[in-house]
């Protein structure tokens, strides 16, 4: 699996995107995907972009299946905003108690070919298709798991860790956003990763498995604690201009390009340590941030770097994982600004939407 890094070929990416395909195969692992999620995660393109470029060739009704996939990255964000701990607390609680990881997930060896495969890949590409994650997600559920350690462990390994998508993804599967668990067996399994695999523990009805309690080859686990390896920590040097600050969720090239000012790719450890990613994901980081003309990284604290610059102006882009006191926080590009609230479903949402913009449904 290949993720370009120059921004140019992103956007031939965006340009190529088919909204009919996608909608008619993106739950297939070899469906029509758009396989942005990295660049919008990462901040490099904005959903609002996505769209409006998709938009220049097709109808609102045949952009319709990726819209609402859009929209979810959107819900998620909301969810975020609303409430900072989300990666850890849901509206519902989880009651499953094992810690850990189970090792059936960690070495691919669930007896599962298209999730083992899957897993297999995303050690090595960063990569993991939206349904595989769900199987996963649905299997630790299974097993009896809390979904936090599995989650992170996911997060860690992808090119587009998002923690508002994939923490919440996680609960929603688990049935702790709407009480309404996933589910998937064998046949379900087959149909969309085209396997023909039998006689597994999930080669059972939906009844069936409902009524497991644990899964015999989940029981064993590890607990692991995650590390971030950081650039090595160097000066930077700024003139008296504005400090523009980006960091591993702004990584937007045209975000202030035609302006005379400083830009620093702020990496904080204080993120890090809490949402830990692998090597593979830090160098993906750093090589999308090499489409920023002037870039310079800072590996420490944003009160650090005040104290370095205290008489700089701070422009900063709006995230709620990351606050930057005193600087001026500029709002980013939502499909929907206006739709800002927390809903607890994402029906409810997505009807929100749909009353507030009929420019995206007719």
């Amino acid at each position: 699996m290949v993720f370009p890094v120059l921004y140019n070929e992103i956007v031939e990416r965006i340009k190529a995107i088919n909204p009919v395909a996608y909608a008619e195969t993106r739950n297939y692992t070899n469906g029509k995907v758009s396989m942005l999620s990295p660049y919008i995660s990462r901040g490099v393109i904005s959903t609002s972009y996505v769209y409006n470029v998709i938009r220049q060739n097709y109808t609102a009704k045949e952009c319709e299946a990726f819209l609402k996939e859009l929209l979810w990255r959107e819900y998620f964000q909301r969810l975020l905003q609303h409430n900072k701990n989300s990666d850890r607390e849901a509206f519902y609680p989880d009651t499953n108690t094992k810690k850990g990881i189970p090792n059936a997930i960690l070495k691919a060896a669930t007896g599962i070919a298209a999730i083992d495969v899957a897993i297999n890949n995303l050690y090595q590409s960063g990569y993991m298709h939206n349904h595989i994650r769900m199987y996963t997600s649905s299997l630790c559920h299974m097993a009896g798991y809390n979904f936090h350690s599995p989650a992170q462990w996911m997060y860690y390994q992808l090119l587009d860790g998002d923690v508002a998508s994939n923490y919440s993804s996680w609960q929603w599967v688990y049935g702790l956003l709407t009480a309404k668990k996933y589910i998937a067996n064998q046949e379900n399994i087959n149909r969309f990763c085209g396997t023909e695999q039998q006689n597994t523990f999930l080669d059972k009805t939906y009844e069936e498995l409902e009524g497991i309690s644990t899964i015999t080859e989940f029981e064993e686990n590890s607990i692991i604690q995650f590390y971030t390896i950081l650039p090595e920590k160097k000066e930077v040097n700024f003139n008296e201009k504005p400090i523009a600050i980006y960091n591993s969720y702004n990584l937007d090239p045209i975000w202030h390009k035609d302006e005379d000012i400083n830009r620093v790719l702020l990496l904080e450890p204080s993120h890090f340590s809490i949402y830990p990613v692998s090597e593979k994901v830090m160098e993906f980081i750093l090589q999308l941030a090499g489409n920023i003309n002037g870039l310079q990284v800072f590996t420490g604290e944003y009160e650090e770097l005040k104290q370095q610059f205290p008489n700089h102006k701070f422009i900063a882009k709006e995230h709620p994982l990351f606050s930057y006191p005193g600087a001026e926080t500029e709002c980013r590009e939502w499909l929907a600004p206006k739709i800002d609230s927390q809903y607890t479903s994402y029906s409810k949402y997505f009807k929100s939407v749909k009353n507030n913009y009929d420019e995206y449904f007719r």
